[in-house]
C-alpha cells in the first residue's frame, strides 16, 4: 500500500461531501420559505399593523413638531373640530401624527419623515397629487363622508405652502411652523391667495415653545413638553 485512498473510498467520500451540500442547501430554501410565509423580515409600511411586523414607523427618529394647516372646500372652512378627528388620551387616532384639542388647526408631529398624505389618511381622508402620484392632472381628495373631489368643471385643487403656490403636498414631510392651505374650488390661485390664506392661523409655535407670550407651551392641552426640552418624544 503506498498511503493513498483506494478509488473506492475516494468516490464514496465524494458522494457522502456532495450529499451534506445538498442538504444545507435545502435547509436554506426551506428557511428562507418560511420566512416568506410568515413575513419575519418583512417591514410594514406606516400605519399597517401586524403582530409579526415590524412598523417602519419605529425606525424614523422621534420629534415633537407642529404646522398650521387650513381645509377650504367651495368657499368654506372645513371644521376640523369635530370628534372623529380629534385624538385623545383615550383614543389616539395615528401615535406619529395627530391634532388635538384646543387647537384644531395645529398638527402635532412625533415622528420624522411624516408626510401630509399619512396626517389626511389617519383622519379618513385621501389626499392624492403630483407630490404622490408622480404625474399631473390626476389630483383629488376623497373626503371621510365619500365624496371625492376632482378638478371638473373648472373646479382645481389648490395647495399654498407658506404663502407660496405648490403643484401638490400629499407626499411632503410636514416641517415644523409649516403653514399649509389646501383649496377646492372654482378660484384662481390669486383669489385663493389673496381671500383664504389668511383662513391659515399661526398658532403652531405656542406648543412649538418659540412664542410663549401668546400661549402656554409645556404641559398644554395634555402634551407631556414642548420641543425646546431633551425629553420631548410625546406620545
Amino acid at each position: 500500500m503506498d498511503g493513498r485512498p483506494s478509488p473506492v473510498r475516494w468516490v464514496t467520500t465524494l458522494v457522502v461531501a456532495l450529499i451534506g451540500v445538498v442538504g444545507v442547501g435545502a435547509g436554506l430554501a426551506v428557511g428562507l420559505a418560511a420566512g416568506d410565509d410568515d413575513g419575519g423580515d418583512t417591514v410594514a409600511p406606516t400605519g399597517q399593523a401586524g403582530s409579526s411586523l415590524v412598523d417602519a414607523s419605529s425606525l424614523r427618529q422621534p420629534i415633537h413638531e407642529h404646522a398650521d394647516f387650513a381645509l377650504v372646500i367651495r368657499g368654506q372652512l372645513f371644521d376640523f373640530g369635530q370628534p372623529q378627528f380629534l385624538s385623545t388620551e383615550e383614543r389616539e387616532l395615528n401615535p406619529n401624527v395627530h391634532i388635538h384639542d384646543p387647537r384644531h388647526t395645529v398638527i402635532h408631529v412625533h415622528r420624522e419623515g411624516t408626510t401630509w398624505d399619512e396626517f389626511f389618511r389617519s383622519l379618513g381622508f385621501e389626499l392624492n397629487d403630483v407630490s404622490l402620484l408622480g404625474e399631473a392632472g390626476n389630483d383629488s381628495l376623497a373626503l371621510p363622508s365619500g365624496e371625492v373631489l376632482k378638478a371638473t368643471g373648472g373646479e382645481t385643487l389648490k395647495f399654498i405652502v407658506n404663502g407660496v403656490p405648490v403643484d401638490g403636498i400629499a407626499g411632503m414631510n410636514i416641517g415644523a411652523l409649516d403653514r399649509v392651505l389646501i383649496s377646492f374650488g372654482p378660484e384662481s390661485r390669486e383669489d385663493v391667495i389673496a381671500t383664504q390664506w389668511p383662513l391659515v392661523t399661526d398658532q403652531a409655535c405656542i406648543p412649538q415653545g418659540l412664542c410663549s407670550e401668546r400661549g402656554s407651551g409645556a404641559g398644554e392641552h395634555g402634551e407631556p413638553c414642548d420641543s425646546r426640552q431633551a425629553s420631548c418624544v410625546g406620545n
